[in-house]
Parts: structure tokens; C-alpha cells; sequence
């Protein structure tokens, strides 16, 4: 028997001499993974790059939990995603960092939704998207359930333990410097457009995204190593 499934992919993996594992996000199964056939020459491959959004054909595998992809077609082409390397970049820290955080099983219609508006705008973006990672890493921790609280006021330092601003740090709390909490209020204030209006150099929004990504590793309770942020950060310098 086949089902249709709606799947964000986030990571191709070699199996065996003739397969690959799909890994992604989809509307009714969440965080999945599913077997292929590699296919010919036609390089149907290469429109699984990260965050591509697909329709696929699946069966089930007897010998084993992982279904099988029979067939598969892009819901939308992105080729401002495909074709440029800073948005590919982009693209390719973001699959990773819902790859490393995001284990359950269960699906989520919100968060998928959200994760599909998101590779929209970045595919529509025609300038001004170097600050597109550090606005969705902001979004993101709103979607899993860890959002900062909008009560910033002016020298107030961002606590990552509270999650919400304070100008009286206590002993033992860890809290973004001035810089980064105002950096943080501007996209928890602008939402979207914060990708346009924060001027910023390439140094602070990589320590903004790496300051961001302890805020989650805290509140996910693991620690979560983007290994793809370092090449983003020279994309973007």
C-alpha cells in the first residue's frame, strides 16, 4: 500500500552501494527518514538538497522501520536556494540545526507550517538576507516552546537561564552581553523585518547565533554543535 507525504529534507545519507537514507521533517510523520533507490543519471538527487519540500510516494519496508520513497516531486522549485551559494549556505545551517535539535517522532502541523514559510521567504528574499539566520534561530526557539520574554528595556542584559531581560543580573546566571540582548530585542520587536533593518557586522551576528544556539542547548537540555555556522560566517563577513 502507498501514502503521500509532504517532506522538508534536511540530509542525505549514503546506504549501501545503491541507496541513500532521506532524512526530514514531514506534515504527518515529524522528524523522519526514509530509503531510496539512487537513481540514474537523471540526477533526481541533486533536488534533495536542504530544505527542499517535496511530495513523495512511500511503501512500507518489511524488512525493516524505515519506509521506502518510491517516487518523489518538488512541491516548489526554490532555485534562488539551489542556485545561490549564500542562500544554499543558509539553507544548509538551517536543515542542520533542525536536523541536531528537533528528535521527536511526532508531527507537528505548526511547526511545519512555519518551517515552509520560512524557506519561502528566504527563496523570495532578493537582498538584505545576511541577518536571515539569527531572525529564524529567534522564530525557532518561539516554535519549540522556548520564547524570550518581550521586556527589554534599554542596558538590560538577556538571561539565558529566565529567558527574559533583567538589568540585575544574580549570581549565577548567564546573560547575552549589551550588544547581543539589543540585538534580540530588535528581532523579538520587527519580527521579519529585522532581516532588513539590523546593520550589523558579520563578527556580531556570528557571536549572536552562536550565543543563541547556548540559549537552546540550555533549554533542549543537550548541547547542540552547528558545525555548518563557521562556514556561514565567512559567507556572510
Amino acid at each position: 500500500m502507498s501514502t503521500l507525504a509532504t517532506i522538508i529534507v534536511l540530509h542525505k545519507t549514503k546506504y549501501g552501494e545503491s541507496s541513500v537514507i532521506i532524512h526530514g521533517y514531514s506534515s504527518d510523520n515529524g522528524r523522519c527518514g526514509f530509503l531510496m533507490k539512487k537513481p540514474g543519471k537523471g540526477g533526481a538527487l541533486s533536488l534533495l538538497h536542504p530544505l527542499s519540500i517535496i511530495e513523495a510516494e512511500l511503501s512500507e519496508n518489511p524488512r525493516g522501520d524505515l519506509r521506502y520513497i518510491k517516487s518523489f516531486r518538488s512541491l516548489h522549485s526554490l532555485p534562488g536556494i539551489r542556485e545561490s551559494l549564500s542562500k544554499s549556505s543558509l539553507a544548509i545551517y538551517i536543515s542542520e540545526l533542525i536536523f541536531r535539535t528537533i528528535h521527536e517522532y511526532s508531527p507537528s502541523a505548526g511547526f511545519f507550517s512555519f518551517l515552509v514559510k520560512s524557506i519561502l521567504l528566504l527563496e523570495e528574499l532578493k537582498e538584505d538576507y545576511a541577518n536571515f539566520h539569527i531572525w529564524f534561530l529567534v522564530e525557532f526557539a518561539k516554535e519549540a516552546g522556548y520564547s524570550p520574554e518581550k521586556n527589554f528595556s534599554d542596558g538590560a542584559l538577556f538571561d539565558i537561564i529566565s529567558a527574559s531581560f533583567t538589568k540585575t543580573p544574580q549570581a549565577g546566571t548567564r546573560c547575552f552581553s549589551v550588544e547581543d540582548s539589543a540585538i534580540l530585542a530588535t528581532i523579538l520587536d520587527k519580527r521579519e523585518e529585522s532581516i532588513h533593518i539590523l546593520r550589523i557586522t558579520g563578527g556580531r551576528r556570528s557571536h549572536f547565533a552562536k550565543q543563541m544556539t547556548i540559549f537552546l542547548s540550555y533549554h533542549f537540555g543537550f548541547n547542540i554543535n552547528i558545525h555548518s555556522l563557521d562556514i556561514l560566517h565567512e559567507v556572510f563577513e
